[in-house]
């Protein structure tokens, strides 16, 4: 079967999914994906972390351990259980840790283009780039166009609204928590359930090379998919292409 369609490892298909996104973005980064599944496939809940889109005001600490805080708490109060979750970028290193401190609700562990557990220091330029970009709708559209390929324009706008944007204390601290990483990325991923890893083929941020060597560092047995014609969201720039292979690894059906 071609690394683009992971076989389903898992007899039970999950009862629902909860959605990370990642650094700058919000839960509508999630939308053209989940339109790709069948409404009654699964209960879906993305919610925004603090600081970002709904919660764009809300307070902080913006920590990683905070983020598995609300994200634990979410699952606890909606009561969910045999929960996929999926996270990117950033998101994978919330969603990783969420499974792992859940391991009687969590069914199974999606990481799409994934930041590293243990952290991902980039260039000082970058750093400028990226940190300093809070509430900056110019310059974070600059950013994902640099650092997409096939990202559609209106999904740059509705990205950019002031009402989606993470606000900059945010930015800031979320920045230095995905690159500071987490002690728990030193050591081989501590959730035991199936694991999809998704790579994206023209991702500039996490490249094809950092996630297989993420995958046979830590994440041994688990399934990879490489996306074609994506830069670091391929969930919005290749949505079809990215819902058929999780749901694939997940057994959900999608539209027709």
């Amino acid at each position: 079967m071609p690394a683009s369609q992971p076989a389903a490892p898992r007899e039970r298909v999950p009862d629902s999914l909860v959605m990370i996104h990642g650094f700058l973005d919000s839960h509508v980064g999630w939308d053209p994906l989940i339109a790709q599944w069948q409404a009654q496939a699964a209960d879906i809940v993305a919610p925004d972390l603090r600081g970002a889109g709904s919660l764009r005001d809300a307070a902080g600490p913006y920590s990683l351990e905070q983020a598995v805080a609300d994200v634990v708490q979410l699952i606890l109060e909606q009561d969910l259980y045999a929960v996929a979750l999926v996270g990117h970028s950033m998101g994978a290193q919330i969603a990783e840790l969420v499974a792992a401190r859940l391991p009687d609700r969590a069914a199974a562990l999606v990481l799409v283009t994934p930041t590293p557990l243990a952290g991902n220091t980039l260039p000082d330029e970058v750093r400028a780039l990226l940190r300093d970009c809070g509430g900056d709708a110019q310059a974070q559209r600059a950013i994902r166009e640099m650092f997409s390929r096939q990202l559609p324009a209106h999904q740059l706008a509705r990205l950019t609204d002031p009402a989606n944007m993470m606000g900059k204390a945010a930015v800031q601290a979320y920045y230095d928590a995905f690159t500071g990483g987490h002690p728990s990325g030193n050591a081989p991923c501590a959730f035991g359930g199936p694991v999809l890893v998704i790579a994206a083929d023209e991702d500039p941020v996490i490249p094809v090379a950092m996630v297989e060597h993420a995958r046979a560092a830590r994440l041994s047995g688990a399934a990879f998919a490489l996306i074609e014609g994506a830069g670091h969201w391929p969930q919005m720039e290749q949505p079809e292409q990215t819902a058929s292979v999780i749901a694939s690894f997940l057994g959900l059906p999608v539209e027709a």
